[in-house]
């Protein structure tokens, strides 16, 4: 696998994906992080803060993480996938995305792992961020 650190090279080889379904974010205790570990299927992301440890899920576990949840679980979000492989130093590939979609009015929770940069936005909006995502990896 090459990583791409060009900015230009990144957004024109970016392939957005949308994933199936509907997505939410929770903060848990840390002491239920061996409870999560049952719902792994259902987890895309983990994230430990010094306040607990933040996760998004799929709706198929929305019930059990009320149960878990210290506060309100916040959603529904569309996950999409830049389906990249960027390079963890390259610089500018998330801005420039984010300064996209604040044009058009689009929250967005971006966050970067190893492989991929991801993105959640609302779920009512999903087709225009994808939209404009379509056209950012057009215009390059």
């Amino acid at each position: 696998m090459k990583t791409i650190s060009n900015l230009k090279e990144l957004l024109k080889n970016m392939k957005p994906t949308l994933a199936k379904g509907k997505f939410y974010m929770a903060s848990v205790n840390e002491s239920e992080l061996m409870t999560l570990a049952a719902h792994v299927d259902y987890i895309t992301d983990i994230f430990r803060e010094k306040e607990g440890i933040s996760i998004v899920f799929s709706e198929e576990i929305k019930e059990e993480i009320e149960q878990l949840a210290k506060k309100k679980i916040v959603g529904p979000f569309a996950l999409i996938t830049l389906n990249v492989y960027s390079d963890l130093m390259a610089v500018g590939f998330l801005a420039k995305i984010t300064e996209a979609l604040a044009k058009e009015k689009i929250s967005v929770n971006a966050f970067s792992a190893y492989h991929h940069d991801h993105l959640l936005v609302s779920y009512e909006k999903k087709d225009a961020a994808m939209e404009v995502l379509r056209k950012l990896q057009t215009k390059t």
